[in-house]
C-alpha cells in the first residue's frame, strides 16, 4: 500500500510510455523535480485575495527574440486583493488610484521573489488595457523618479523609454554608477549603456541633425531620442545656471 504512490505511477510512466533508458536513480530524481513543480504551481495554502502567477526569472539572459518556452518561468504568488485595496475602496479614494497602487504592488512582489511581470501580465491580472497599465507605469516612475521593476525595464525589452530618461536624468545628478543601478534595479552594465547611448545622442544634436536622422545613425528609438534631447536640453540650462 505504501508503494502505491504518485511516485510510483509517474516512474512507471517514464519507464513503459516513454521508454526512459536511465537508471532507477535518475528517474527518481526527476520525479522529485516534477513533484517540486507540482507543489510551487498548484499550493494549497493561498490566502484569500491571492494567486498564482507563472513570471520570467530575473536571471534569465535578456534577449529580446528568445521564446518564451526557452524561459526559466517562476510561479509567484501575488496579492491580488487585499485589506488595504477594500480600505481605499471604503473611504472613497479614486478607483484610478487604487488600481495604480494594485499594479505596482503587483510588479514589485513578483520582483521580491525573483521573478518579473510584463504589463502585458498586468494587464491580465487586473483586467485592464495595454495603455492603461503603461499608463499607470509612466505615471509612477515620473511621480515617484523610481523604476519599477517590470521586465520590459529589467530586461531592455520593449520601447522602456521613461527608465533610460530616469537613469540618464540620475547620471547628470552626478550619482555613481552602482547608486544609479541600485536605485533602479538595473546593472551597472545597463546603466553605463544608456549612458553611452546618451553621449552618442548629445554629440549628434551638436551636428545639428534631425531626430530622424539620429534615430536612423545611432539604432535608438526615435521617441526615446526625443526624451535624451529634451534631458539635453535640460542639461545645458543647469550648465548656464551655474556659470551666472
Amino acid at each position: 500500500m505504501l508503494r502505491k504512490t504518485f511516485d510510483s505511477a509517474l516512474e512507471y510512466l517514464l519507464y513503459t510510455e516513454y521508454r526512459f533508458l536511465g537508471g532507477k536513480r535518475v528517474v527518481k530524481m526527476i520525479v522529485n523535480d516534477v513533484k517540486g513543480l507540482i507543489d510551487q504551481f498548484f499550493p494549497d495554502n493561498l490566502e484569500v485575495g491571492q494567486v498564482i502567477w507563472p513570471a520570467v526569472s530575473v536571471d534569465e539572459s535578456q534577449e529580446q527574440h528568445k521564446k518564451i518556452e526557452d524561459h526559466k518561468i517562476i510561479p509567484v504568488r501575488l496579492n491580488l486583493v487585499t485589506r488595504e485595496d477594500m480600505e481605499k475602496l471604503e473611504k472613497k479614494v479614486k478607483k484610478t488610484e487604487i488600481e495604480k497602487a494594485r499594479a505596482v504592488r503587483l510588479f514589485n512582489e513578483a520582483y521580491e521573489q525573483g521573478a518579473l511581470l510584463t504589463q502585458a501580465d498586468v494587464v491580465v491580472l487586473l483586467g485592464k488595457s495595454i495603455p492603461t497599465v503603461s499608463k499607470y507605469v509612466q505615471q509612477y516612475q515620473n511621480e515617484h523618479d523610481e523604476v519599477l521593476p517590470t521586465r520590459g525595464n529589467i530586461h531592455d525589452i520593449g520601447p522602456g523609454i521613461t527608465h533610460k530618461g530616469i537613469i540618464v536624468r540620475k547620471k547628470l545628478e552626478k550619482k555613481s554608477t552602482s547608486q544609479i543601478a541600485k536605485e533602479t534595479n538595473h546593472s551597472p552594465e545597463a546603466v553605463d549603456r544608456y549612458i553611452r547611448d546618451y553621449g552618442r545622442v548629445k554629440m549628434l544634436i551638436g551636428k545639428r541633425m534631425t531626430v530622424e536622422e539620429i534615430s536612423y545613425a545611432t539604432g535608438i528609438s526615435r521617441g526615446v531620442v526625443e526624451q535624451y534631447r529634451e534631458l539635453h536640453k535640460l542639461e545645458n540650462d543647469i550648465n548656464s545656471d551655474k556659470k551666472e
